[in-house]
């Protein structure tokens, strides 16, 4: 009985605790279950907060307000005011000092209005976050539209971004600057771009990597890769900086810049390029390229350059300031074969005509020997020949057409005829000298046309070959391909070699041609009151006798560098007098000098160096010939400043 009634008891106690672990597993079940909903209410509060703020941009709004405006401080320039806007809230859960305004939102800051569809306000710290369709408005000149804008009161700066595929921009009358991002300095007036901008204003089309503008002084700086476009003749400039005013349309070169157009190459490192009148002045080392239509290249050299496309003329000056490594103007005529050099050029790309002073020098060196001219000026252009239309003959002898080939071949060679032929013509003026290897020359004006290949010195010109002095009053000489083909004197001649010490053989004559082969005389004949003194050689090489003699004509054949032949027509008079015998009276002619001082010797009077120093200097003897055309310089003076100026 004992047992059973145990048996039951323990039966209860496991009833009991089976109901209790039920009752304990139904709670965990039931708090579990309410956890669930509470964590899945949480979340779907979430996900509509998210939806929320996704649709609207910003929190939902808890209370609206109405705006206190105040009457007394709506005009302080550095306040921001809410003008208008169809809804205010504050977001009391996030920022008392936030306010959230949407609908037509106008804010003003002094004469700026800002426009935008919703904002953040701050007014404690006057800063603005607007949002979609945004724009700044200054009076009727400047406007700026983006998509966002972010204002910092304190700073004063708007930044102006974009979300979409529009760019920002801003429009100050004609000027158009557009961006991807814009930084606006209110209290300077100044926007700059930090990510590339471009700004157009009708004349030219500038864009760079970092820029600024400022709508008040309408200057413009930019920099990385900058590039100007003119809309109007197409050409463009290249740099890394540039300096530029939309009013003026004149853009300053700070850096290394090139400019280039349909026919001009410019580089150079500082100056200005007026838009509006295509001129300009370059310093620093600057450089013209100008190709014509027949790509005939000119390159015009210089410290500083005027430049003036209208017109087509370019100045280049060397600097006069020894410290800042001064060089001359350099003309370089590739068409032409010559280099202009001086202080002071200039070049007429229209014309083609250059001219410089200063010191000039112009190597011209089309032809194996090379010709280097000298003068206080000298001046270059071209001519155009015009030639009188050739018909092609397209018949033959008989008036039977010929065959297509001979026809065509008959055209070709009639258009070639019927072409224009420009021709160069250089002049130097004022205390002209020319070298060639084969011949020197000095005259007061000198004249070069390479049609007929001729060179004209006017007013005591003097020329050299060898150990021959020829003057007078006008020589021409002739150039064929090499070297000196002929010589003339049309106007009075005198013709001299030096011979021995204190001896010259010597003529003189009404006119006078020579005619030269190889660099060596072959053939004199003289026109007119012939005149000689010269030395005989004898058959051992020696000189025992002087003679003297006149008539009214007189040829002289060479060979081998010596006389062969010598003809005086019609009549002959003279004398012939022993060596030991003659007077000093007897040696020369009335009209002899030897001028062997002033021969130029070299290219150069100087060395480069001389640039830098005195440009006008030419040597002093050259100087006191011109200086005293009626005057004389004997032998003897002559020789010795011959020793004491060759360089």
């Amino acid at each position: 009985m004992s047992s059973r009634r145990g048996v039951e008891k323990n039966s209860l106690l496991l009833t009991k605790r089976v109901l209790v672990s039920s009752l304990i597993v139904l709670m965990l079940i039931g708090v579990s279950s309410l956890v669930h909903q509470a964590y899945a209410q949480v979340q779907a509060k979430k996900k509509t907060q998210a939806k929320k703020e996704e649709v609207y941009t910003r929190p939902e709004p808890t209370r609206p307000i109405r705006p206190e405006i105040p009457t007394a401080n709506r005009n302080q320039q550095d306040k921001v005011f809410l003008e208008y806007a169809d809804e205010l809230y504050t977001d009391e859960f996030l920022n008392k000092g936030h306010q959230v305004v949407r609908g037509n939102v106008k804010f003003r800051k002094g004469g700026m209005y800002m426009y935008c569809d919703s904002a953040y306000f701050y007014p404690e710290t006057n800063s603005i976050d607007a949002f979609g369709n945004v724009k700044m408005e200054q009076g009727d000149t400047l406007f700026v539209f983006s998509d966002l804008l972010y204002y910092n009161g304190e700073r004063q700066m708007a930044r102006l971004r974009t979300n979409s595929r529009r760019k920002v921009r801003l429009i100050n009358r004609d000027v158009t600057l557009t961006t991807d991002s814009l930084n606006y300095d209110l209290m300077t007036e100044l926007g700059y771009f930090l990510d590339g901008g471009e700004i157009d204003d009708k004349k030219n089309r500038l864009s760079s990597i970092h820029g600024q503008y400022s709508p008040r002084t309408k200057d413009a700086e930019f920099n990385d890769d900058v590039l100007l476009e003119n809309n109007e003749d197409g050409y463009t400039l290249e740099t890394n900086r540039l300096l530029y005013n939309t009013d003026t349309h004149i853009a300053k070169i700070v850096d290394n810049t090139l400019i280039k157009s349909e026919n001009d190459t410019i580089y150079c490192k500082k100056g200005w390029y007026n838009t509006n009148t295509d001129e300009a002045q370059l310093h620093s080392r600057s450089t013209i390229i100008h190709a014509d239509s027949l790509n005939n290249v000119t390159t015009l050299e210089g410290d500083s350059i005027i430049y003036d496309k209208a017109t087509g003329i370019s100045r280049a000056y060397m600097f006069r300031d020894r410290n800042k490594d001064a060089q001359p103007m350099v003309l370089t005529d590739t068409a032409n074969k010559t280099i202009l050099i001086g202080g002071f050029g200039l070049f007429n790309d229209k014309t083609k005509e250059s001219f410089a002073t200063d010191y000039p020098l112009l190597i011209e060196h089309s032809r194996p020997d090379t010709i280097f001219l000298r003068a206080d000026t000298i001046r270059t252009f071209t001519y155009n020949y015009g030639k009188k239309r050739v018909e092609p003959v397209l018949t033959d002898s008989m008036g039977q057409p010929l065959d297509s080939l001979s026809q065509a071949m008959a055209i070709a060679e009639a258009d070639s005829l019927n072409k224009e032929t420009e021709y160069h013509i250089a002049k130097a003026y004022r205390r002209a000298r020319f070298f060639r290897n084969d011949m020197q020359g000095v005259a007061d004006s000198m004249t070069y046309i390479s049609r007929d290949s001729m060179m004209y010195l006017s007013c005591r010109p003097i020329i050299w070959s060898g150990e021959r002095q020829v003057n007078g009053n006008q020589i021409n000489i002739h150039f064929n391909d090499t070297t000196v083909d002929w010589a003339e004197l049309p106007d009075f001649g005198m013709m001299a070699e030096a011979v021995e010490e204190e001896f010259y053989n010597q003529m003189s004559g009404k006119k006078m041609k020579a005619y030269l082969e190889n660099q060596t005389l072959r053939h004199l004949y003289v026109d007119g009151n012939v005149q000689t003194i010269f030395l005989p050689m004898e058959n051992d090489s020696t000189y025992n006798k002087l003679v003297n003699a006149e008539s009214s004509y007189m040829t002289i054949d060479m060979a081998d560098g010596k006389m062969d032949k010598l003809k005086m027509w019609p009549e002959v008079t003279g004398t012939v007098t022993p060596l030991f015998m003659i007077k000093k009276n007897q040696s020369y002619l009335p009209d002899f000098n030897w001028y062997e001082a002033i021969r130029p010797r070299r290219e150069w009077y100087g060395d480069q160096s001389r640039w830098a120093d005195d440009l006008g200097d030419i040597p002093d003897e050259l100087e006191q010939y011109f200086a005293n055309p009626g005057g004389k310089t004997s032998k003897r003076q002559s020789n010795t400043s011959q020793q004491n100026t060759q360089q």
